[in-house]
């Protein structure tokens, strides 16, 4: 291993990590001095990365951390500094730092350039997604591009630490249920509510002996309402403590409270199917090669809605074949689709 500096940029949301894992694992099974910026939506993912210092900052940046991340690369000498989400702050530092190789995933739209053209001469390496035209390449493997050709590309992940779900946990589960994401603001927008919710959960229910769910990891006012209504009505498993507390109406259907993100990350291989929202859930179960059906709400209304969302998925899930469906408000037949799938 290799005894030089290097510095990744990757304070986005959970999913989007997974989706840099190959390009991280390589890259710590090259170097052994490596820092990796989290924020706190995927923080709770650092179990991967033991052998990294991992610094947290805001995935919106504040004016501290911008100076902190500053003199940060102006203290230390790092070789290289990896630019994995697009901060407009982050592609000024390759203007200031100019001995420092930097490399970048940037964006072309028809009218708007992240960043504009002017900075990409300062970048030592950039891949392209485009926003105005199909991807060739997902966003994942644009990533894996970005590594030099002296560096292995580590695709089973062996750099990184993968844990083993605690046995403490694994006896709480039932055997063979499914695993479902509740998410508020994917219900509002297509005009569910709690009513909707019981419709779609008894009808997976005729299919699977049992089910668990998940709800909003970033807590509002209006999920909350939705959390308190699943407290009351449903078993509950709680992933911290260990315990399981059953209700005699629904006894079979378990609201897993206050998960976090290892234990959701085991649940996800140990569920026979995950159904949810295309997000974090298809992520992680395409990490662990497990079955997840996904669920689309977007209006295609004209031609041109139906290319951006062709462009949208090649994106961030071509080569995945992941299984979806689109619902719309028709609670019914929305869920004729789902059953058809799962």
């Amino acid at each position: 291993m290799i005894n030089k500096k290097v510095l990744i940029l990757k304070n986005d949301r959970a999913g989007d990590l997974f989706t840099s894992l190959t390009l991280i694992s390589s890259l710590i099974s090259h170097y052994q001095n490596i820092t990796l910026y989290l924020s706190e939506f995927n923080e709770g993912f650092s179990f991967f990365f033991k052998k990294t210092l991992i610094k947290k900052i805001k995935f919106n940046l504040t004016i501290i951390n911008k100076i902190l991340i500053f003199l940060d690369i102006f203290f230390n000498k790092y070789e290289k500094i990896y630019i994995l989400t697009p901060k407009s702050f982050y592609f000024i530092l390759p203007l200031i730092f100019r001995k420092i190789k930097f490399y970048a995933i940037v964006y072309d739209n028809d009218d708007k350039y992240r960043p504009a053209k002017f900075f990409r001469k300062y970048l030592y390496k950039y891949e392209i997604v485009y926003r105005n035209k199909l991807n060739d390449k997902s966003y994942k493997d644009l990533q894996s591009e970005l590594i030099d050709d002296d560096i292995s590309l580590d695709i089973h992940h062996n750099a990184l630490n993968i844990p083993k779900i605690d046995h403490k946990l694994k006896i709480l589960l039932p055997k063979n249920f499914i695993l479902f994401q509740f998410r508020y603001l994917f219900f509002n927008q297509l005009g569910w509510g709690i009513n909707e919710f019981n419709y779609l959960i008894t009808q997976i229910k005729r299919k699977y002996e049992f089910i668990l769910f998940s709800s909003d990891i970033e807590k509002n006012k209006f999920s909350n309402h939705f959390n308190n209504y699943f407290r009351e009505n449903f078993s509950i498993i709680d992933t911290n403590d260990y315990t399981k507390k059953i209700n005699d109406n629904n006894d079979k259907i378990f609201y897993l409270e206050n998960i976090n993100s290892l234990n959701l990350f085991y649940l996800l291989k140990e569920s026979k199917i995950n159904l949810a929202k295309e997000g974090i859930f298809s992520h992680i179960s395409y990490f662990h090669k497990t079955k997840c059906h996904n669920l689309f709400n977007f209006t295609i209304a004209s031609k041109k809605d139906y290319h951006h969302q062709k462009i949208s998925y090649s994106e961030w899930c071509k080569g995945m074949n992941i299984k979806f469906s689109f619902l719309n408000k028709d609670i019914k037949k929305s869920v004729r689709k789902i059953l058809r799938n799962i």
